[in-house]
């Protein structure tokens, strides 16, 4: 080591020292002198980034990007700069959505629809969001020109090889139905096929009946595959069933030309030019000079019925005729005719067996239980549109039909079991009570919607259900008259579902004849009524029920026995004393008023005084004007026939005390005038 730090040293020795400070050292001549012989370019800046620097930061995403940066980089290979482009579309979107729709819409659309089929799950899940975010900010009459792309990835999507992106076609699906439901509707025709292709095929191409498919892949399984396609099926099925009941606004626009073509080898194309009667116009002008028409029968007479309608033949097995396969109940039976064989098969895949006792065949399990469910809904809206069709066409050979093809298959396969309940372990966790387990996941262990909606089927195909005393109409007669004395529901929905089976069971249908098990069950509702403590609004539900047995169906009512409502009709003006009441309960008693109801009136006008005396006190909900309901209740008011209550109500100081407007006051005083000359 000694050696090698001499030799460094005298190496550093050896080295030429500048000297610094010389003075008087200057440069050579000519080595100081600036260069200026070389040549300069311009700074040019693109113009995407001068648009970027001048422009609102609105339009720009959280990494400075613009809209055509952000589908520039859908075109990409990558998936990160794929996912990476539609966060900013959605960000941008967020934050001014017109610089997209109003500038980029077309070019935006068809780059989004493009990657809904990507390879890569997350670029699709992320291409679904940003296509819902684009339909909510550009609405469906600005999508309406860009459906057919739509129309023609989800359709692809639907029968792609891929079985995850055959799944996540239903993700797709669901972001039309929920932002686009008028486009779906009007071309359910084209999906509706695909849409069947996932679960089934068809027995054979010359008939419309089709049977259940394996699952995708084996992570998932049969039930459970079906089970989500299902669901889209019931949302697909209740869009149709508002559009057709003039629920929603749904349907083509009014200056949109009707579609007249189609491809003839696809049943459900719509070739039909007529044009239903909810799209013609009505005239409300009253005209004094012009006669009136009180339709009597029917609430829908002033609807013009199309010849191809009135005059054709009945629907049945044989040969249709040109006219029939272009109606829309051509399509309709087709509907029904595919989907109702589906519906039972999936349902014997996963009914209980009947070997493991006497109550095994009404033990279900989660699945079984949730497959029940989506069955009987689907059921229930094919039934709907077979109803309103029936109503629009004013013919019944397509419900006769239904009840026909399909009434003994019911009774057979799902009836046979019924009532139905779920295991108590079923959807439980291990580790975990079962009890609160089921109340997290919102488990019925009853199966009370099951039930009721197998009640309610029950009844609609069997159109004399009322007179039945068969054995299938006495067990559904006891399970809903034990539900009724047992009225303890967690949830609204099941209370407003049984409250639809009461209505349809006790009023709603023709069949006028009754049986003891009926108006047992009437006399049931009514001590319910009177003794439990239900919620405000099932009580006004079932008031309201009672007061249309009375009011729309006199001769069902003298079936039942008038006798059976006397006590009720008198506590009625009981409802008038009280500080709250519902608006349409107001209605129902002015109905019962205007029928003239000997025990409602004789009721009224004991306790006429009391109520002048609570109007100022009395609220009325759910009205849509203000004094809306007080009109109601002085025009309830004007029925009573008792001359000298009237005439008392007017010379006394009740009308003075009352805290209402000086109008409602004035109204209130010409209207018992007016009743007083009358009388």
């Amino acid at each position: 080591m000694g050696g090698n730090s001499r030799k460094f040293k005298k190496a550093e020795k050896s080295k030429i020292k500048l000297k610094s400070s010389l003075k008087g050292a200057k440069l050579p001549k000519g080595t100081n002198v600036t260069k200026t012989n070389f040549k300069v370019r311009k700074i040019v800046i693109p113009d995407q980034i001068k648009q970027r620097n001048l422009t609102d930061a609105n339009v720009l995403s959280s990494r400075s990007l613009t809209v055509k940066d952000c589908l520039a980089k859908l075109k990409h290979t990558n998936p990160t700069a794929k996912c990476e482009g539609l966060r900013g579309l959605r960000e941008i979107l967020a934050k001014l959505p017109t610089e997209v729709t109003d500038n980029h819409l077309s070019t935006a659309i068809k780059s989004i629809a493009s990657i809904s089929i990507d390879i890569e799950r997350d670029v699709r899940r992320d291409c679904y969001k940003t296509l819902g975010l684009l339909f909510a900010a550009a609405g469906q009459e600005n999508v309406l020109p860009f459906f057919d792309v739509l129309l023609s990835f989800l359709r692809c999507a639907m029968t792609h090889i891929q079985p995850r992106i055959q799944e996540d076609s239903l993700l797709l699906l669901d972001t039309f139905l929920q932002h686009l439901p008028q486009l779906v509707l009007l071309n359910r025709d084209k999906i509706f096929p695909q849409f069947l292709d996932m679960i089934s095929k068809l027995r054979s191409e010359s008939k419309p009946e089709r049977t259940l498919t394996l699952s995708l892949n084996k992570q998932s399984t049969n039930t459970k595959w079906r089970t989500r396609v299902l669901m889209r099926l019931i949302g697909m099925l209740r869009i149709l069933i508002d559009s057709k009941r003039g629920d929603g606004k749904v349907g083509p626009a009014k200056d949109e030309p009707m579609d007249t073509t189609g491809d003839e080898s696809n049943p459900f194309t719509a070739k039909s030019t007529h044009i239903p009667a909810t799209s013609l116009p009505l005239n409300n002008v009253f005209d004094y000079r012009a006669p009136l028409h009180f339709p009597l029968v029917r609430h829908r007479l002033y609807q013009p019925c199309p010849l191809t309608c009135l005059f054709r033949k009945s629907i049945g097995e044989g040969n249709l005729s040109l006219s029939d396969q272009i109606d829309e109940g051509r399509k309709l039976k087709t509907y029904v005719q595919m989907l109702m064989p589906l519906l039972f098969e999936s349902w014997l895949e996963v009914r209980p067996t009947s070997g493991g006792g006497e109550t095994a065949e009404h033990v279900l399990s989660h699945e079984a239980a949730t497959t029940l469910g989506l069955l009987l809904e689907i059921a229930i809206q094919l039934w709907e549109l077979v109803v309103i069709y029936g109503r629009e066409t004013n013919n019944a050979d397509m419900t006769r039909w239904f009840r026909e093809q399909y009434a003994e298959d019911f009774c057979n396969h799902i009836l046979k079991g019924f009532p139905f309940y779920q295991s108590p372990g079923a959807g439980a966790g291990k580790g975990r009570s079962t009890t609160d387990e089921n109340k997290e996941r919102n488990v019925d262990e009853k199966c009370y919607s099951q039930n009721f909606n197998i009640c309610y089927f029950y009844c609609c195909l069997n159109e004399n259900f009322r007179s039945d005393r068969s054995k299938n109409y006495d067990k559904v007669v006891n399970y809903v008259e034990r539900c009724v004395n047992n009225w303890k529901f967690r949830s609204p929905e099941v209370s407003s579902l049984l409250l639809k089976v009461l209505r349809y069971m006790l009023l709603e249908t023709d069949c006028v004849s009754i049986n003891k098990n009926t108006r047992g069950l009437l006399k049931t509702l009514l001590e319910v009524y009177i003794q439990a403590k239900l919620p405000q609004d099932t009580r006004n539900r079932i008031l309201i029920l009672f007061c249309d047995i009375i009011v729309l169906n006199d001769r069902l009512w003298r079936e039942y026995g008038q006798e059976i409502f006397t006590l009720w009709l008198r506590m009625l003006p009981n409802l008038l004393k009280k500080t709250v009441i519902d608006f349409n309960v107001l209605k129902a008693l002015l109905c019962l008023a205007k029928q003239k109801n000997t025990i409602f009136l004789h009721s009224l006008e004991e306790n006429v005084e009391d109520i002048v005396a609570n109007v100022g006190k009395l609220k009325v909900v759910n009205e849509q004007f203000k004094n809306e309901g007080l009109v109601l209740l002085i025009n309830l008011l004007f029925w009573i026939s008792k001359r000298e209550a009237l005439e008392k109500l007017l010379q006394s100081d009740l009308v003075k005390a009352m805290k209402i407007d000086d109008d409602m006051k004035a109204y209130f005083r010409s209207t018992l005038r007016t009743r007083l000359v009358s009388l």
